[in-house]
């Protein structure tokens, strides 16, 4: 790839939010090569960890040298709380370090970036700017299928008293309804999500899921940002595991600001 530079996508309700700061990263402006060029943050990805970490570091360099909470994302519906009183928050997260096994994170500190890795999964970020509260969602087909971003924003609403109605959502980059093909789904999708099937073709529309599964826990529909960039379309410009198979997994980063 030619271009160097690191390049970051916003949402364009979040970025007028002056108590956010969010990004989400392109492949451009890294140090791997090969399969992995060049920004790719994926420490389970098959690239060099040294490299890895190296590029975990640009992109703390980008977003202004704060902490970044990074996950070991397992495809799972757990998701991960920081407080602002926890104990966990005397430790120290490191770049090169998967500090919490979970594949959603909310938290009500200032200045903590939370990071979801993806290469075709949704990272789905969540804003209550009444509570001051973010939260991050990693949601790959598994993942919407197990609602984890229902249950993250029933722990916004359980533990720091949110009201979805104030939420603003955005989902990043990700399969799209053009490349989502899934020829077993009588095994793997349930039969209640068959719905977001297309009539003619084994295609499944994950970006309406999420969408709704938003709305049925309040959230405004005009409070909804969907990017509806397709990674595999856009594989120049982003990761896609389902069109590369061995490849990285790019960065999307959400934190409270001053």
């Amino acid at each position: 790839m030619e271009n160097t530079e690191i390049r970051v996508y916003e949402f364009n309700h979040l970025k007028h939010e002056p108590g956010v700061a969010h990004a989400i990263f392109t492949r451009f402006g890294g140090t791997s090569t090969g399969a992995f060029e060049s920004l790719n943050i994926g420490m389970n990805s098959g690239d060099d960890k040294t490299v890895i970490a190296r590029n975990r570091k640009l992109i703390t360099l980008k977003m202004g040298m704060k902490p970044f909470v990074f996950l070991n994302q397992v495809h799972g519906d757990s998701v991960k709380v920081l407080k602002h009183d926890d104990n966990d928050m005397d430790q120290t997260f490191e770049p090169g370090i998967e500090t919490y096994t979970a594949d959603a994170i909310i938290s009500d500190i200032k200045n903590v970036f939370l990071v979801i890795q993806v290469a075709d999964c949704q990272a789905v970020m969540l804003y209550d700017p009444e509570k001051k509260v973010v939260a991050n969602v990693h949601s790959g087909w598994r993942g919407s299928i197990a609602n984890i971003t229902g249950k993250t924003i029933d722990k916004m609403v359980e533990i720091f008293g949110c009201l979805p109605d104030n939420m603003l959502a955005g989902i990043s980059p990700s399969l799209g309804p053009c490349c989502a093909e899934f020829r077993d789904y009588k095994t793997l999708i349930p039969e209640h999500l068959w719905k977001y099937k297309q009539t003619d073709r084994d295609y499944f529309d994950f970006w309406k899921m999420t969408e709704d599964q938003l709305m049925e826990k309040g959230l405004k529909k005009d409070n909804i940002e969907n990017m509806r960039i397709c990674t595999v379309c856009n594989n120049d410009v982003f990761f896609s595991y389902r069109k590369e198979k061995n490849t990285g997994r790019f960065a999307c980063v959400i934190s409270l600001a001053e």
